[in-house]
C-alpha cells in the first residue's frame, strides 16, 4: 500500500492501523520520516515567504550576525540548513512519540487483555501519531493557541492508539 493511502487511512481508520502492524519495521520508519517531512513543509515554506518578501531586516541581521554562513554571492545558507536541522529535530520526535506511545500501548494491551508484542505496537503508535501531527501543523498555521494543547495532542494519540487496540487478537488463556 502506498504512503499516502497509508496516511489517510491512519486518519480515520483504527482498523487499518491495526492491520499495519504486520508490516515491516521499513516501512513504517520510511512512513515516520515522509510524515515529519509533511509536517515541515509549512515552515519550509514560510521561511521561503518570510525571507523572498522583502525582509530587509532579517536578511541583514543573518548577514551581519552570522556571516559565515553566507556564499561569496551573498547567498544565505542558513536558511537552508535550519530548515535541515528542523526537519531531523521533527523526524526525531515521531520516533520519540511513537516509542513512548508504543510502551503506553504495552500498559493498555495489558489492560485489555490483547496479544501484541513492542514492536507491533510501535507501529501502531507510528501511524496513530497522523491525525495528531495533521491538527498540529493546522493548528500552528492557523496561528492559534490554547492552554494545553500538548496534553490535548498526547490524549488524542493515545485514543487512536487504544481505538487500534482494539482490533487486535484476544490474549491467549
Amino acid at each position: 500500500m502506498p504512503l499516502y493511502t497509508q496516511f489517510i487511512k491512519s486518519l480515520h481508520s483504527p482498523k487499518y492501523i491495526a492491520a499495519f502492524r504486520l508490516q515491516g519495521i521499513g516501512k513504517t520508519i520510511q512512513y515516520l520520516f515522509a510524515l515529519s517531512f509533511l509536517m515541515s513543509l509549512p515552515a519550509f515554506i514560510a521561511a521561503a515567504f518570510y525571507l523572498m518578501d522583502g525582509n530587509e531586516s532579517a536578511k541583514t541581521t543573518v548577514e551581519e550576525m552570522l556571516p559565515l554562513l553566507t556564499l561569496n554571492q551573498n547567498a544565505l545558507i542558513f536558511i537552508p540548513v535550519a530548515l535541515f536541522f528542523y526537519y531531523i529535530l521533527l523526524s526525531f520526535m515521531f520516533f520519540l512519540k511513537a516509542s513512548i506511545f508504543a510502551g503506553i500501548g504495552l500498559v493498555i494491551v495489558s489492560i485489555v487483555n490483547k496479544r501484541a508484542e513492542y514492536r507491533h505496537l510501535f507501529r501502531m503508535a507510528a501511524y496513530s501519531l497522523s491525525l495528531s501531527a495533521l491538527l498540529t501543523t493546522f493548528v500552528e498555521l492557523a496561528g492559534w493557541t490554547f492552554p494545553y494543547a500538548y496534553i490535548a495532542d498526547w490524549l488524542l494519540i493515545v485514543i487512536m492508539l487504544f481505538l487500534s487496540i482494539r482490533w487486535l487478537p484476544g490474549a491467549p488463556k
